[in-house]
């Protein structure tokens, strides 16, 4: 006989009858007929080609082949109970996790780091490590799990109906220079600030949303220099006349940590959505659900910070 074939019911029954000994004692404990602890009775010797219990008296003993069977049928039963009952709330304190979130620097700095410092005091044994955010293997990291979040600022559309997308805010374009630029006193025109020198950085695709905003003046930046990270931008900035354009939330970061003074656009830049990707797998997981949560807050405070003042 298969297992598919076997009622769990049966198990429940063959427990009752080892612990009281009686079918009318075991059919009370079931609220189960007296008959209907009979045909399970008989079905369970059928089953394992056995008497399972002898009368005497009153009273129904256990053969071998039930004592044998005794200890194995109540670890069984346990483990249903554990696996039926209803959980716990989920408390952020007790788990214990390890999640993988794939981001450009500026994600890392805008959203991980602020994350983790969250973690260390509400969660510490959750724990977030940030992975290179590749745009061309994003949705196979998300559905194989190598990356757990996807913190994404290029906004290209996601074909992928098991990949779930949520906007945290909408970022807006600030441009950094060093302190002293001869743009920091007075507003450039369009023409000054596209033909000054340009940082642009590899892993950003903010020089090109602001070549959109220069784009009805036929215009677009003179890129002076590519780097691998803002951070490398800083020190280029830093040492020359040079601008580093980078999204507000990030620019408010370095803007306070290395001195740097904003210049102001000559054309509005348009707005671009910052999102958390994750897969739909994770929808209903509990602890992945609260880390959502907190990465939107934080998103929240971020979107409600004065506009040049905005940080994590």
């Amino acid at each position: 006989m298969h297992l598919k074939e076997v009622d769990a019911n049966l198990l429940v029954t063959l427990d009752a009858l080892l612990v009281d000994a009686s079918v009318t004692r075991a059919a009370e404990r079931l609220g189960r007929s007296a008959s209907a602890i009979s045909h399970a009775l008989a079905k369970l010797r059928e089953i394992f080609n056995d008497d399972l219990f002898v009368r005497a008296g009153q009273r129904l003993v256990p053969t071998a082949k039930a004592l044998e069977l005794a200890p194995t049928v109540h670890v069984i039963l346990a483990g249903m109970e554990s696996l039926l009952r209803p959980s716990k709330p989920f408390d952020p304190s007790l788990s214990l996790r390890e999640f993988a979130a794939a981001s450009s620097e500026a994600g890392e700095l805008i959203l991980v780091e602020p994350l983790r410092q969250r973690l260390h005091s509400l969660a510490p044994s959750v724990r977030v490590s940030w992975t290179p955010f590749n745009r061309d293997e994003t949705i196979d990291a998300l559905r194989n799990a190598r990356s757990h979040f996807v913190i994404d600022i290029e906004g290209a559309p996601i074909a992928a109906p098991d990949v779930r997308v949520a906007k945290l805010f909408d970022d807006t374009l600030a441009t950094l220079a060093r302190p002293g630029h001869p743009f920091a006193a007075r507003k450039p025109k369009s023409v000054a600030f596209a033909a000054a020198e340009h940082v642009a950085v590899n892993t950003l695709p903010t020089l090109n949303l602001m070549d959109r905003a220069l784009a009805g003046d036929r215009l677009s930046c003179n890129v002076s220099s590519h780097v691998s990270s803002a951070l490398v931008g800083v020190l280029v900035v830093l040492n020359s006349d040079a601008l580093l354009t980078l999204p507000s939330s990030l620019a408010a970061i370095l803007e306070r940590q290395f001195g740097l003074v904003r210049i102001a656009h000559p054309v509005p830049p348009g707005a671009f959505p910052l999102r958390l990707l994750w897969h739909s797998s994770y929808d209903r997981d509990e602890c992945h659900q609260w880390v959502r949560g907190e990465l939107a807050k934080i998103a929240q405070e971020i979107a409600g910070a004065p506009k040049g003042q905005r940080q994590p």
